[in-house]
């Protein structure tokens, strides 16, 4: 009777081992890699484009740009309404591709950024991780112009030198042409003439 009860107690708990153990598994979500996005990219109306890569879609970032491209018809992709995930991770919702779409469709990219602990976004960051991944050349990125903006409250000396030098060694890498950074709201007077001159 007792080896009975045993058995009986020790098919119990391999049996409920077992369930928790698929449940685990059905409840973790499952990586594969793609290229392709679920949202339609955006279809630009002009041929500049602003990336606003703050968490505010309305912040001092977007008036920054909204300040350096008055007058400018552009358009305007603010990077938290898309899902890009982290390098090294592939999930079926990511929409970097989207992203690269709608960059692929500018000739000028502006790409401005709030200092966040003394560097960029994170958001931008992580896009910029993500770029890893692309064979070259990324037909998105090449032969675009590039500007660079960044605000935040009183910018360390590093981080206005860093984050500059960061963009143009990207713009480098991926054949862009880099045409600058205004590292603060009240240094655009300099950037905008190089934009009207182009």
């Amino acid at each position: 009777m007792k080896k009975i009860l045993t058995l009986c107690l020790l098919t119990l708990f391999l049996l409920s081992a077992a369930g928790c153990n698929a449940a685990q598994q059905a409840a973790a979500p499952t990586q594969q890699p793609t290229a392709s996005t679920q949202a339609a990219p955006l279809a630009l109306k002009t041929k500049i484009l602003f990336v606003n890569t703050s968490h505010r879609p309305d912040g001092n970032t977007y008036k920054m740009g909204e300040s350096f491209l008055a007058g400018i018809p552009h358009d305007t992709l603010f990077l938290n309404d898309y899902k890009i995930y982290q390098l090294g991770q592939h999930y079926d919702d990511d929409q970097l591709a989207a992203v690269l779409a709608a960059m692929e469709q500018a000739d000028t990219i502006v790409i401005g950024t709030p200092v966040y602990w003394h560097t960029m976004s994170g958001a931008l960051k992580t896009f910029i991780d993500r770029l890893y991944e692309l064979d070259k050349p990324v037909k998105a990125l090449a032969g675009k112009k590039l500007y660079f903006l960044m605000q935040g409250i009183g910018p360390s000396e590093t981080t206005i030198e860093q984050l500059p030098y960061i963009m143009s060694r990207i713009a480098t890498r991926y054949d862009m042409e880099y045409m600058g950074a205004a590292p603060d709201p009240d240094d655009l007077t300099a950037l905008q003439a190089v934009l009207h001159g182009n």
